[in-house]
C-alpha cells in the first residue's frame, strides 16, 4: 500500500505536470497536494460511513420499496 507522503508526492507533481512545471512553486504544489488528500481522505470515509449504514439497513430489511419500472435512460438524441 502507498503511504501518505507517496500520495502527496505523486499528487504534487501531476499537480506540477499540469500547470507546465513552473520553477520554484515546489512548495506550493506540495501543500495543495496535502490539500487535496485530506480531502480525499474525508471523501473515503464518508462513502464508508454511507456504504456500511447501507448495508446495515439493508441486513435489517429496511428497504423503503423496491423500486418499480426503472428505465435506463434513452440514448438518442432528443434532438
Amino acid at each position: 500500500m502507498v503511504d501518505k507522503e507517496q500520495r502527496q508526492r505523486e499528487r504534487a507533481y501531476k499537480i506540477g505536470e499540469d500547470e507546465g512545471r513552473p520553477d520554484g512553486q515546489h512548495a506550493d504544489h506540495w501543500r495543495r497536494a496535502g490539500e487535496e488528500g485530506q480531502l480525499s481522505d474525508q471523501e473515503a470515509d464518508d462513502v464508508t460511513r454511507v456504504n456500511q449504514q447501507a448495508d446495515d439497513e439493508f441486513a435489517r430489511g429496511d428497504r423503503q420499496s423496491e423500486p418499480v419500472n426503472i428505465k435506463p435512460p434513452s440514448v438518442a438524441s432528443p434532438d
